[in-house]
């Protein structure tokens, strides 16, 4: 018995392990259609729960750990990753446990169905609350595999999650019933799956485009928000912008933050900015913080031709310990409010609403990794997203793939180009297919051409709602019969 448990063990670390090689990280995407077969064999003994949280365990562990790069910072990194760990595998130890606990656990029904509705709700559960997070999903396998993603533009990217889910399904029951037809029914998803690319996607030639450069750079974030250094930085990026003006381009878009003051309320530097957006007739969008009514706010604000500020976009979403301590409140009311302050003097204030900037939709950083910010600010009237990013905390770690792999995502869903410029991360430009058109980890300006639509996709319309609905339905039948067939026993 104790061998089979223990092979049990391993079964479902292993395909934890096999899970993290398929995502960005590493990039052995085709692994994503095989490695939770060794969790579905796991949990046929019926320890669901304990089986599903190691395999979360190992996902995570591997997948996140460049959350280990801040220790530079700050050595309660450590205790914070293992937290964020154990925390993160949660929902997929409640995978296990629903998986295990249906009427005819070994029916290829429970797995070829169940699985993939259940999968979905987990990983929408770890986007919720202040804890959420919207890296390590598995779709973000299928990034660089645009033909296979085409589905998330009707319902969302946790669709090609659930196609994932049910590839493994299918094929793990080939496997233990021996039976060749399940194999073949795994080949005719891929092409089910692969059939969402045929669905019109790019903007009609009639389409405006607009010639953009993006400036990316690479400030170490162990200097970047250090004062002394503005003068520096200053020159650095306003000659970068030279180099963008030269391109002759209708927009020029700067990364998260990238200089140490409140630019909008640094007349000398704003004055500068609005001074190359006037010679090169061109408009700026830039990341900045911003001061108002005792709060400090993570921006980006929209610089016209003429050198004038149109509006500007607050972060919704801040990024828990990195701009705001969740349950600061509690933890000054518990005594531990001077270890919150070292840790973080001051929280960032979220912004009130996803308003796009003029055609522009400016999701930040970390909330960009998250569906609803740029569904939000397409449906609000964005032709064009773009991505403004800080990604040097976690430098030369896999972050930074994992990163602009949701980028390729938030194209789909909202049939968007999208451009991203980064410090220390991945700048880029995406089209509304999902496909790459250019990456660059350099200190450079990138240029690209980019259609702008006004169209709205169906999951721009409509959201997650329709397919976690369904997926809750799901789950609900499978519990409901589960509850039937108990009371149709004889004694219950």
């Amino acid at each position: 018995m104790n061998s089979i448990r223990r092979k049990e063990t391993w079964l479902a670390i292993g395909g934890g392990v096999l899970a993290t090689f398929a995502l960005p990280g590493f990039g052995a995407a085709p692994l994503i259609f095989v490695a939770l077969i060794p969790l579905f064999f796991a949990l046929e003994r019926g320890r669901g729960f304990l089986h599903g949280y190691l395999f979360g365990i190992a996902f995570f562990a591997i997948d996140v750990r460049w959350v280990l790069t801040l220790i530079r910072f700050n050595p309660l990194v450590i205790p914070g990753y293992v937290l964020l760990v154990a925390y993160l595998a949660l929902p997929l130890g409640l995978v296990g446990w629903l998986m295990t606990r249906q009427p005819g656990s070994r029916a290829a029904l429970t797995w070829i169905l169940l699985a993939p509705a259940i999968f979905v709700l987990a990983e929408a559960l770890r986007t919720l609350g202040p804890l959420g997070m919207g890296f390590a999903m598995l779709h973000q396998a299928l990034y660089r595999v645009p033909w296979l993603i085409q589905s998330a533009s009707i319902f969302g990217s946790w669709s090609v999650t659930a196609f994932i889910v049910a590839i493994n399904a299918v094929w793990y029951t080939a496997i233990r019933e021996k039976r060749v037809g399940f194999a073949i029914l795994g080949f005719a998803l891929l092409l089910v799956q692969g059939a969402f690319s045929l669905l019109p996607a790019e903007p009609s030639e009639n389409a405006p485009s607009l010639d953009v450069a993006i400036v990316s750079s690479n400030v170490a974030q162990e200097i970047k928000l250090n004062t002394a250094y503005l003068e520096a930085f200053t020159d650095r990026y306003l000659q970068l912008g030279e180099e963008a003006i030269a391109t002759d381009p209708d927009l020029v878009v700067f990364p998260e933050s990238f200089l140490p003051t409140y630019i909008l309320r640094d007349d000398e530097i704003f004055d500068r900015l609005a001074n190359l957006a006037i010679r090169g007739e061109t408009e700026l969008l830039f990341g900045t913080g911003t001061y108002r009514d005792g709060q400090i706010y993570n921006s980006v604000a929209l610089v016209d031709t003429d050198g004038r500020v149109l509006d500007t976009y607050d972060m919704v979403r801040p990024v828990p310990f990195g701009e705001y301590i969740p349950g600061r409140r509690l933890l000054e009311a518990i005594g531990l409010g001077p270890w919150a302050r070292s840790f973080l003097p001051v929280d960032l204030s979220p912004g009130s609403d996803y308003n796009s900037l003029d055609r522009f939709g400016t999701p930040i950083c970390f909330e960009s990794t998250f569906p609803t910010a740029s569904r939000r600010l397409t449906a609000n009237g964005a032709s064009l997203l773009a991505v403004v990013t800080n990604d040097a905390w976690f430098v030369g770690s896999s972050e930074l793939k994992s990163h602009f792999a949701t980028a390729v995502f938030r194209a789909v869903e909202n049939r968007r180009s999208v451009v991203q410029a980064a410090n220390g991360g991945l700048s880029g430009f995406v089209d509304p297919r999902g496909f790459i058109r250019g990456t660059t980890t350099e200190e450079t300006v990138s240029t690209g051409s980019v259609r702008l639509s006004n169209a709205r996709s169906i999951y721009t319309r409509w959201g997650d709602g329709p397919l976690l609905v369904l997926m809750g339905c799901v789950v609900a039948g499978c519990l409901g019969l589960r509850i039937l067939r108990r009371v149709k026993q004889p004694g219950s």
